[in-house]
Protein backbone atom coordinates (compact mmCIF):
# COMPACT_ATOMS: atom_id res chain seq x y z
CA UNK A 1 0.00 0.00 0.00
CA UNK A 2 1.00 3.69 -0.42
CA UNK A 3 1.67 5.16 3.41
CA UNK A 4 2.59 8.04 2.29
CA UNK A 5 -0.76 8.67 0.49
CA UNK A 6 -2.40 7.92 3.33
CA UNK A 7 -0.14 10.01 5.66
CA UNK A 8 -1.02 12.99 3.27
CA UNK A 9 -4.94 12.04 3.03
CA UNK A 10 -5.87 11.41 6.74
CA UNK A 11 -2.90 14.53 7.70
CA UNK A 12 -5.31 16.94 5.94
CA UNK A 13 -8.53 15.34 7.23
CA UNK A 14 -6.73 15.50 10.92
CA UNK A 15 -6.54 19.52 10.10
CA UNK A 16 -9.64 20.26 9.02
CA UNK A 17 -11.61 18.50 11.82
CA UNK A 18 -9.00 20.50 14.37
CA UNK A 19 -9.99 23.31 12.97
CA UNK A 20 -13.77 23.05 12.57
CA UNK A 21 -13.33 21.90 16.69
CA UNK A 22 -11.17 24.89 18.02
CA UNK A 23 -7.74 24.43 20.32
CA UNK A 24 -9.81 24.26 23.20
CA UNK A 25 -12.27 21.00 22.29
CA UNK A 26 -11.66 18.28 24.69
CA UNK A 27 -10.58 14.97 22.99
CA UNK A 28 -12.23 12.51 24.17
CA UNK A 29 -9.67 9.15 24.15
CA UNK A 30 -6.24 10.75 25.17
CA UNK A 31 -7.42 11.59 28.61
CA UNK A 32 -6.52 15.07 29.40
CA UNK A 33 -5.57 16.49 25.92
CA UNK A 34 -7.22 19.37 24.09
CA UNK A 35 -6.97 19.74 20.31
CA UNK A 36 -3.91 22.16 20.34
CA UNK A 37 -2.34 19.47 22.66
CA UNK A 38 -3.33 16.87 20.00
CA UNK A 39 -2.09 18.85 17.11
CA UNK A 40 0.72 20.03 18.85
CA UNK A 41 1.71 16.26 19.71
CA UNK A 42 1.28 14.55 15.76
CA UNK A 43 3.27 17.65 14.53
CA UNK A 44 6.61 16.72 16.97
CA UNK A 45 6.14 13.31 16.03
CA UNK A 46 6.16 14.55 12.36
CA UNK A 47 9.31 16.39 12.83
CA UNK A 48 11.17 13.51 14.82
CA UNK A 49 10.62 11.39 11.71
CA UNK A 50 11.18 13.80 8.97
CA UNK A 51 14.44 14.88 10.65
CA UNK A 52 15.48 10.72 11.04
CA UNK A 53 14.70 9.97 7.31
CA UNK A 54 15.83 13.32 6.12
CA UNK A 55 19.12 13.08 7.71
CA UNK A 56 19.58 9.25 7.89
CA UNK A 57 20.07 9.82 11.61
CA UNK A 58 20.98 6.16 13.40
CA UNK A 59 20.54 7.78 16.80
CA UNK A 60 17.21 9.96 18.42
CA UNK A 61 17.42 13.26 17.18
CA UNK A 62 18.22 16.07 20.23
CA UNK A 63 15.86 18.12 21.99
CA UNK A 64 16.89 20.94 20.68
CA UNK A 65 16.79 20.02 16.86
CA UNK A 66 13.08 20.86 17.26
CA UNK A 67 11.43 23.65 15.85
CA UNK A 68 8.84 25.06 18.82
CA UNK A 69 4.93 24.95 18.03
CA UNK A 70 2.87 27.65 17.95
CA UNK A 71 0.18 27.34 21.08
CA UNK A 72 -2.60 29.61 19.37
CA UNK A 73 -4.27 29.32 16.54
CA UNK A 74 -0.83 29.35 14.16
CA UNK A 75 -0.29 25.90 15.25
CA UNK A 76 -2.91 25.19 12.36
CA UNK A 77 -0.90 26.66 9.54
CA UNK A 78 2.54 25.41 10.97
CA UNK A 79 0.72 21.72 11.14
CA UNK A 80 0.03 21.87 7.77
CA UNK A 81 3.71 23.23 6.88
CA UNK A 82 5.23 20.17 8.68
CA UNK A 83 3.20 17.80 7.38
CA UNK A 84 3.75 18.93 3.72
CA UNK A 85 7.63 18.69 4.97
CA UNK A 86 7.19 14.96 6.46
CA UNK A 87 5.48 14.00 3.02
CA UNK A 88 7.73 15.14 0.54
CA UNK A 89 10.67 13.61 2.77
CA UNK A 90 8.93 10.16 3.28
CA UNK A 91 7.72 10.12 -0.51
CA UNK A 92 11.20 10.98 -1.99
CA UNK A 93 13.52 9.03 0.16
CA UNK A 94 15.09 5.27 -0.56
CA UNK A 95 12.55 3.49 1.21
CA UNK A 96 15.13 0.87 2.27
CA UNK A 97 17.54 3.47 3.39
CA UNK A 98 18.58 3.48 7.07
CA UNK A 99 17.01 5.63 9.90
CA UNK A 100 16.71 5.53 13.63
CA UNK A 101 13.17 4.17 15.14
CA UNK A 102 12.35 3.39 19.00
CA UNK A 103 11.88 -0.49 18.07
CA UNK A 104 15.63 -1.17 18.00
CA UNK A 105 14.23 -2.83 14.82
CA UNK A 106 13.57 -2.36 11.10
CA UNK A 107 15.61 0.30 10.91
CA UNK A 108 15.13 1.57 7.26
CA UNK A 109 12.76 4.43 6.16
CA UNK A 110 9.75 2.05 5.54
CA UNK A 111 8.96 1.95 9.45
CA UNK A 112 8.33 5.76 9.33
CA UNK A 113 6.62 5.49 6.09
CA UNK A 114 4.22 2.79 7.72
CA UNK A 115 4.24 4.14 11.22
CA UNK A 116 3.32 8.09 10.35
CA UNK A 117 0.39 6.59 8.48
CA UNK A 118 -1.17 4.96 11.26
CA UNK A 119 -0.32 7.96 13.79
CA UNK A 120 -2.01 10.29 11.90
CA UNK A 121 -5.34 8.30 10.76
CA UNK A 122 -6.09 7.61 14.22
CA UNK A 123 -5.18 11.15 15.34
CA UNK A 124 -7.97 12.20 12.18
CA UNK A 125 -9.88 9.68 14.14
CA UNK A 126 -9.41 11.92 17.19
CA UNK A 127 -9.82 15.14 15.94
CA UNK A 128 -13.08 14.40 13.65
CA UNK A 129 -14.65 13.03 16.92
CA UNK A 130 -13.78 15.92 19.06
CA UNK A 131 -15.35 18.11 16.18
CA UNK A 132 -18.43 16.43 16.34
CA UNK A 133 -18.46 15.59 12.62
CA UNK A 134 -19.04 12.60 10.74
CA UNK A 135 -16.00 10.11 11.24
CA UNK A 136 -14.83 9.05 8.15
CA UNK A 137 -13.97 5.25 7.69
CA UNK A 138 -10.58 3.86 7.72
CA UNK A 139 -9.78 2.56 3.97
CA UNK A 140 -10.13 -1.60 4.39
CA UNK A 141 -6.31 -1.98 3.31
CA UNK A 142 -4.80 0.72 5.95
CA UNK A 143 -7.13 -0.20 8.91
CA UNK A 144 -5.78 -4.03 8.17
CA UNK A 145 -2.30 -2.81 8.09
CA UNK A 146 -3.08 -0.83 11.05
CA UNK A 147 -3.89 -3.58 12.94
CA UNK A 148 -1.31 -6.07 11.73
CA UNK A 149 1.08 -2.89 13.40
CA UNK A 150 -0.33 -2.67 16.71
CA UNK A 151 -0.41 -6.28 17.18
CA UNK A 152 3.14 -7.21 15.57
CA UNK A 153 4.83 -4.02 16.47
CA UNK A 154 3.51 -1.27 18.95
CA UNK A 155 1.82 -4.19 21.36
CA UNK A 156 5.09 -5.90 21.98
CA UNK A 157 6.75 -3.27 23.52
CA UNK A 158 4.46 -2.40 26.16
CA UNK A 159 2.20 -4.29 26.39
CA UNK A 160 3.62 -6.53 29.53
CA UNK A 161 4.25 -3.15 31.51
CA UNK A 162 0.61 -2.55 31.22
CA UNK A 163 -1.19 -5.34 32.40
CA UNK A 164 1.75 -8.26 33.25
CA UNK A 165 -0.17 -10.80 34.51
CA UNK A 166 -2.46 -10.88 31.25
CA UNK A 167 -2.62 -14.69 29.93
CA UNK A 168 -5.51 -15.31 27.18
CA UNK A 169 -5.70 -15.45 23.33
CA UNK A 170 -7.67 -13.03 21.46
CA UNK A 171 -8.51 -13.75 17.85
CA UNK A 172 -8.74 -10.50 15.57
CA UNK A 173 -10.75 -11.14 12.42
CA UNK A 174 -11.58 -8.62 9.11
CA UNK A 175 -14.96 -9.78 7.09
CA UNK A 176 -14.42 -7.48 4.64
CA UNK A 177 -10.66 -7.56 3.64
CA UNK A 178 -7.99 -10.30 3.98
CA UNK A 179 -6.99 -9.98 7.78
CA UNK A 180 -6.49 -12.45 10.51
CA UNK A 181 -4.95 -12.55 13.39
CA UNK A 182 -4.15 -14.83 16.84
CA UNK A 183 -2.70 -12.45 19.94
CA UNK A 184 -1.60 -14.75 22.64
CA UNK A 185 -0.65 -13.03 26.15
CA UNK A 186 1.30 -15.13 28.46
CA UNK A 187 2.41 -13.34 31.81
CA UNK A 188 1.54 -10.44 29.55
CA UNK A 189 3.82 -11.19 26.94
CA UNK A 190 1.78 -10.91 23.28
CA UNK A 191 2.99 -13.18 20.37
CA UNK A 192 1.13 -12.88 17.40
CA UNK A 193 0.36 -14.94 14.43
CA UNK A 194 -1.24 -13.95 10.82
CA UNK A 195 -3.68 -17.25 10.47
CA UNK A 196 -7.16 -18.49 11.60
CA UNK A 197 -7.01 -20.23 14.77
CA UNK A 198 -9.37 -19.99 18.14
CA UNK A 199 -8.93 -17.98 20.75
CA UNK A 200 -10.56 -17.15 24.29
CA UNK A 201 -12.02 -14.41 22.48
CA UNK A 202 -12.97 -13.67 18.81
CA UNK A 203 -13.82 -10.19 17.26
CA UNK A 204 -14.78 -10.08 13.78
CA UNK A 205 -16.05 -7.29 11.69
CA UNK A 206 -15.27 -4.70 9.37
CA UNK A 207 -11.40 -4.10 8.90
CA UNK A 208 -12.53 0.07 10.03
CA UNK A 209 -14.14 -0.62 12.92
CA UNK A 210 -12.27 -2.99 14.17
CA UNK A 211 -9.27 -1.07 13.58
CA UNK A 212 -11.18 2.26 15.77
CA UNK A 213 -12.43 -0.69 18.58
CA UNK A 214 -8.96 -2.28 18.65
CA UNK A 215 -7.32 1.01 19.32
CA UNK A 216 -10.22 1.71 22.30
CA UNK A 217 -11.60 4.01 20.00
CA UNK A 218 -14.71 2.53 18.98
CA UNK A 219 -16.98 0.56 21.30
CA UNK A 220 -17.44 -3.14 20.64
CA UNK A 221 -20.99 -2.57 20.14
CA UNK A 222 -20.34 -0.64 17.06
CA UNK A 223 -22.41 -1.64 14.25
CA UNK A 224 -20.78 -4.69 12.06
CA UNK A 225 -18.60 -5.71 15.15
CA UNK A 226 -19.75 -9.15 16.93
CA UNK A 227 -17.63 -10.91 19.36
CA UNK A 228 -17.37 -14.87 20.63
CA UNK A 229 -15.99 -16.34 23.83
CA UNK A 230 -14.91 -14.76 27.08
CA UNK A 231 -16.46 -11.16 26.81
CA UNK A 232 -14.86 -10.20 30.09
CA UNK A 233 -11.39 -10.03 28.32
CA UNK A 234 -12.75 -6.92 26.59
CA UNK A 235 -11.46 -4.74 29.23
CA UNK A 236 -8.28 -6.95 29.72
CA UNK A 237 -7.84 -5.84 26.14
CA UNK A 238 -8.45 -2.13 26.40
CA UNK A 239 -5.73 -2.17 29.44
CA UNK A 240 -2.90 -3.56 26.93
CA UNK A 241 -3.57 -0.85 23.90
CA UNK A 242 -0.14 1.12 24.26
Amino acid sequence: MNHVAVLQKEGKRLSVAARAAGLDAPVQHCPGWTVGRLLGHTGKVLQRSNLCVAEGLLLPPDAERFTSLPRDEALFDAFDDILDQICETLATCDPEGPSWNFTGENRSNTFWQRRMSHEIEIHRWDAQNAAGVSIDAFAAESAVDGIDELLTVLMPMRSSELNPGLSASFHLHCTDASGEWLTTFVNGHPTTIREHAKGDIAVRGPASPLYAWAWNRAPITTDGLDTAGDASLLVAWASVVP
